[in-house]
Formats: C-alpha cells, sequence, structure tokens
C-alpha cells in the first residue's frame, strides 16, 4: 500500500496489553495492533479511522516512536528506526511531531506558553535566546497568536487556542511529518473548522506529510489524500480519499459512511445501524472479524480470514464478498 515516495511506514506492527483483571473485567491480552503495515508518502496527507478502541491511537503512537511494538518495525526514509544512529535518531524524534488530542493535558501547565513552544528549540540547542524568542513569535503568529500570549499559562486559554498552541510546539521543531490523534475531537464545531483549516495551511507552508488520526470521517474526507479504515487492530480498507467515499469496497467502511451527517439531499447515504457493539480486543472473532456485525457475512466470513488484497489499482480491502457486493 504505497503511493509514492515513503517518508515514515510501520512493517507487520503488532502489539498487544496485559489487562489485568477488575471488578467488570477478566485478565487477559488485549490486543491493539495485529501485524499493520502502513506508510505516509512524501507531501501526503494519510487519514487514519475507525471506532473508538480499533488501534489508531496507538498505531500513531508507535508510528511517532512514542511507544515500541511487540513486534515488526517503524521505518523513517527507509531505514529501520531501531537501527538508527544516536544522531539520526535525534533527527528522527525531531522530525517526526504529534499533536496530541487533548489540548490542555499536553500542555505543562507550570510553563508560559512561550517557553512551551520554545522547549523543542531548547532541546535542540538550536541558536541562542534571542534567535529562539524570535523563531517562537513567528510560529505564534503563523498559528494565529499575539505576541500578548506568550507569557500566559495554558489555563488562560480556550480549547482551540491550546490547540494552537500545540501544533506550534510541533512546527517549533521543523518537523517533515506530523501525527495528529484526533486533533479537533474535543472542540466545537466552529472551531473544528479553524482548526483543520489550520493544519492545511500548516501542510501546504511547512511542505509537510501529515496522518491524521480520527473517528470523523467528514474531517478525514475534507482534508486527507489517501485514507485507511481500522477495525479492531488490522486495516480492513485503504485507498484514496476520492475513490474511497466515492465507492468503498467494504462493509465496514459503507456504514462509516452511511453515518457521516448530510444537509445536502443529494448527498443522502441509505442508513443502517451495525449489530451489536465493537467486539472487545480480548476475544477477538474468528475469520472475518466484522462478521458478527456484518449484514451481508456467509459461511466463508466465520471461519476464513480475508487477505488486505488490491482490488482496484491502489485500492485495497479485506472482504471475501466485495467483487459481491460492490461489484467490480
Amino acid at each position: 500500500m504505497t503511493t509514492g515516495q515513503g517518508i515514515l511506514g510501520g512493517i507487520n506492527l503488532r502489539k498487544q496489553y496485559h489487562m489485568k483483571s477488575g471488578p467488570s473485567s477478566p485478565s487477559g491480552l488485549l490486543t491493539a495492533l495485529d501485524s499493520v503495515t502502513i506508510q505516509v508518502s512524501q507531501g501526503e496527507t494519510l487519514g487514519i479511522a475507525g471506532e473508538s478502541g480499533c488501534g489508531k491511537s496507538t498505531l500513531g503512537k508507535i508510528l511517532a516512536g512514542l511507544l515500541k511494538p511487540d513486534s515488526g518495525e517503524v521505518r523513517f526514509h527507509g531505514s529501520p528506526i531501531t537501527a538508527l544512529s544516536p544522531d539520526a535518531s535525534i533527527a528522527f524524534r525531531r522530525k517526526t511531531q504529534m499533536i496530541f488530542q487533548d489540548p490542555f493535558s499536553s500542555l505543562n501547565p507550570r510553563m508560559r506558553v512561550g517557553d512551551i513552544i520554545a522547549e523543542p528549540l531548547v532541546i535542540a540547542g538550536t541558536g541562542s535566546d534571542a534567535d529562539r524568542r524570535s523563531m517562537v513569535e513567528r510560529i505564534m503568529a503563523t498559528v494565529g497568536l499575539t505576541l500578548e500570549h506568550y507569557h500566559r499559562f495554558p489555563h488562560e486559554f480556550s480549547g482551540g487556542q491550546r490547540q494552537r498552541i500545540g501544533i506550534a510546539r510541533a512546527l517549533a521543531a521543523s518537523p517533515d511529518i506530523i501525527i495528529a490523534d484526533e486533533p479537533v475531537s474535543s472542540l466545537d464545531i466552529s472551531i473544528q473548522a479553524q482548526i483543520i483549516n489550520l493544519l492545511q495551511a500548516m501542510k501546504t507552508e511547512y511542505r509537510l506529510s501529515m496522518a491524521i488520526i480520527s473517528h470523523d470521517l467528514s474531517v478525514l474526507r475534507h482534508i486527507c489524500d489517501r485514507v485507511v479504515i481500522m477495525y479492531l487492530g488490522i486495516i480492513v480498507e485503504s485507498a484514496p480519499a476520492d475513490n474511497l467515499f466515492r465507492r468503498c469496497l467494504h462493509p465496514y467502511t459503507e456504514a462509516l459512511i452511511a453515518a457521516i451527517p448530510t444537509i445536502n439531499r443529494g448527498e443522502q447515504h441509505t442508513r443502517y445501524i451495525l449489530k451489536d457493539d465493537l467486539p472487545s480486543p480480548m476475544a477477538i472473532p474468528g475469520g472475518c472479524r466484522f462478521h458478527p456485525r456484518c449484514r451481508y457475512a456467509e459461511a466463508i466470513c466465520r471461519t476464513h480470514v480475508p487477505l488486505l488484497e488490491e482490488k482496484q489499482p491502489g485500492h485495497f480491502a479485506a472482504c471475501h464478498l466485495s467483487d459481491t457486493i460492490f461489484g467490480k
């Protein structure tokens, strides 16, 4: 699943968590990722979508180097990050930045905004104090923050402004790629649009590659070149965004697209509600993982695991019945 020169990717990534028993849950292994292979290409905005619990955030943190996979490897510009020299490893961490879902808990409440944004520059030993101050002021202006914000603390800002601070901090490191984990999910609708537009502007101005993690397909449809759909720790569909929303090839994607709200009568989707809740990642169904909730499921779906195959040029899906359901 590649499109152009890869800047960051993972090969056969697997991650499990040992869960302790609680009042309402047994102990066991929770499979967050199961042999996931993914790539972000140079200059691309990749969307990663799926319900809560499908492994999106775990994948983002592994790609950013914040978590180690149990198996598989992450590659930066083609080189495994575990094999990078000390200098190259520092460069990877500087060039791969993450914007977190909660724009408050991800900011140090005891640091002033200017110092938060300058922290990557201080860690990298970039310039003098005066140089760093100048760079921070320029970045703040770029993301819509004023100089009067420089000495304030995070609690003095709205959610949207805090997210701008997080974006500014990521940009301060002069990254090649930004991984944004649900960057607008905690914000009001009007503020979401501002942050989405800001991310698009930053991508163009700084020539960034981006991976946007979201459960909201309407956001990804607006800003992404390619979209990956995850379900219970695996990728079930991957395609250019236009192709995916025009003609998806997996029933789970169909259900997600059908749930997108629309006010345009010409874009009304046929609505249907998925059966049951998302199965537990500690008890993954056999065969196709989606079959207990799929309205099209047949006997083969319950017994055989579908492979992620290229059904059309650049369009991959893991479904035994995609040709029957959606046509060739």
